[in-house]
């Protein structure tokens, strides 16, 4: 009886104590358990929980921050993807640019340096650039499944088709090379030639071109562009190159020489009038500001080519002058004395001979020849005479300007002399009237003024039109970015302060609440101690209450077995 008793827990007698007189009860209770001893875990334990009440604030604390902050990147970032993955980088701080200054929330990629814009606004994005004039770069690749390895199995038109696909982007990357051009695609007509000259086909080729915003791309390119690509491209001709723009236009339309010419013509007229107009507008901007002055000018420029060949003879009147003079002379002698005519007449004196002979001088055999020989000699001289002569050539410059006519328009305020403001807003000391006559002169020397030629300048002062203020777009104040940041904050803020106010702070109380009932009962002197004195009265109790009433405590326990 007396181990079951021992075995019976003190807490299930707890009621049962009341009904046996409580004041009776007090009094059996022994007052000498307060030193009761303590099991090494308990011991342990008592250590250890005031230190995890000490430190669980802190936790839960640390932990709330940091899911506070994981909600606030969640917040922050949202869902971005990239707008051009292959965008060139010149192209992608002109489109960043873009998309900044029309507030658009753009970011870029701090690994692989895209532009990332928010998901739902994707094409908004590319739209917005389309609109200034931005391409997906990945466009202008063509045939990408020709970029596979080759095998053993492809066939000989695969051979080809990459063949001309790896040349037609060697092209376009050759060609957008140019400054005025963004992009370029080529496309190759090239048949499989034949063995035969006869049987040749030619080649034909096909680019269309994209040039950047705000520039042009001149006949000038256009032909670079031809040369280019006949040169790379074996029985293609120039002329069998076509270049297209964005806008559909036909860039090598074949022209007659004269259009050429005429267009030569009038892009050099601009070029001149262009000149002349910014010089005057140089300087005139000093003295009127260069919002106050306008010019034009136009000039007339003659393309005409003369050619000139002049021959003159004697420029300085001197007369003929001897260039060369042959002298010839010719003398003939007579023969031996054995000359005359063979036979015997010949040698048979004449019969005046004697009788003219009066001297009756015998003939001198020896003298004879003499008698008979004669000299003859033949004179002839042969002069050349020149006149000065000069050969003049000339050839005239093309494109001489035969008259310019000039014409600037000056504000009338600034003639007038009316004040000012300065950037501080204070009023500007009013000027001199100017006049518009030294104006005109100042002018005339600037572009080199001959009146002769029939030049025309004229200098009048105009009123102004006011400049209109283009009002700014502005955008509603909650769709501000700047805005939106700060009701973020503040809403996160709020969640902070919500959660520690219902949930943190609940759960701490209500774990504070639990730790509290054994610390204040081992508060004052070993309240742990208590605890198990308290179950030494009881047992003490039953104890005295099963030697006065064995029934009722048998009823009990059989009550307790039963539950």
């Amino acid at each position: 009886m007396a181990t079951a008793q021992e075995a019976l827990p003190g807490p299930a007698f707890s009621n049962a104590n009341e009904g046996f007189g409580g004041a009776n009860r007090r009094e059996a209770y022994p007052a000498d358990n307060a030193n009761y001893p303590l099991s090494q875990s308990q011991q342990l334990g008592n250590q250890v929980g005031p230190l995890l009440q000490r430190s669980l604030p802190g936790i839960i604390m640390v932990v709330t921050l940091f899911a506070l902050i994981l909600l606030y990147n969640w917040i922050n970032t949202g869902d971005y993807r990239p707008l051009f993955p292959n965008m060139p980088e010149s192209e992608k701080s002109e489109a960043f640019d873009l998309l900044s200054g029309s507030a658009f929330p753009a970011r870029l990629d701090s690994r692989t340096g895209d532009i990332l814009v928010p998901a739902d606004r994707y094409y908004e994005a590319r739209m917005m650039l389309a609109s200034s004039g931005f391409a997906d770069p990945s466009s202008a690749q063509s045939m990408n499944m020709l970029d596979d390895q080759s095998s053993l199995t492809s066939s000989q038109f695969m051979e080809e088709a990459r063949y001309r696909a790896a040349t037609e982007n060697e092209l376009a990357k050759s060609i957008v090379q140019i400054s005025s051009i963004k992009t370029a695609r080529v496309h190759l007509a090239a048949p499989r030639q034949s063995s035969y000259v006869r049987n040749r086909v030619p080649a034909k080729a096909s680019v269309v071109v994209v040039g950047h915003p705000g520039r042009i791309v001149t006949q000038a390119h256009v032909q670079s562009i031809t040369s280019l690509v006949s040169s790379s491209v074996p029985y293609l001709a120039v002329e069998d190159v076509s270049v297209v723009d964005q806008q559909g236009n036909l860039l090598t339309m074949s022209m007659s020489p004269g259009l050429k010419m005429a267009d030569m013509q009038s892009t050099y007229k601009r070029s001149i009038e262009s000149d002349y107009k910014a010089r005057i507008e140089q300087l005139l901007a000093p003295i009127v500001g260069i919002e106050n002055v306008n010019s034009d000018v136009d000039a007339s420029i003659d393309f005409s080519e003369f050619e000139t060949t002049s021959e003159v003879f004697d420029e300085a009147g001197r007369g003929p002058i001897s260039r060369s003079e042959v002298l010839s002379v010719d003398r003939s002698r007579g023969g031996s004395n054995v000359g005359g005519i063979p036979g015997a007449q010949s040698n048979i004196a004449p019969n005046d001979t004697a009788i003219n002979n009066t001297n009756d001088e015998a003939i001198d055999p020896i003298e004879q020849p003499s008698l008979q020989t004669s000299e003859p000699t033949s004179t002839r001289t042969t002069r050349n005479y020149e006149l000065d002569r000069s050969i003049k050539y000339s050839k005239d410059a093309v494109g001489n300007i035969t008259r310019l006519s000039i014409a600037v328009v000056i504000n009338q305020k600034v003639l007038d002399g009316v004040a000012g403001e300065d950037v501080d807003g204070e009023e500007t000391p009013r000027i001199g009237a100017l006049n518009v006559e030294q104006l005109t002169e100042l002018v005339k020397s600037s572009v080199g003024f001959d009146e002769a030629r029939g030049d025309q300048v004229l200098v009048i002062g105009s009123p102004f039109m006011e400049a209109t203020v283009i009002e700014e777009i502005t955008t509603p104040w909650f769709e501000n970015s700047s805005i939106q940041f700060i009701a973020q904050m503040i809403g996160i803020v709020i969640a902070f302060a919500l959660t520690l106010l219902f949930v943190v702070r609940p759960v701490l109380a209500n774990m504070l609440k639990k730790n509290d009932g054994p610390s204040s009962q081992n508060a004052g002197g070993g309240n742990y101690q208590q605890a198990f004195a308290s179950y030494e009265h009881q047992v003490a109790h039953v104890q005295q209450m099963a030697g006065h009433d064995a029934a009722k405590v048998a009823s009990n326990i059989k009550d307790m077995i039963r539950k």
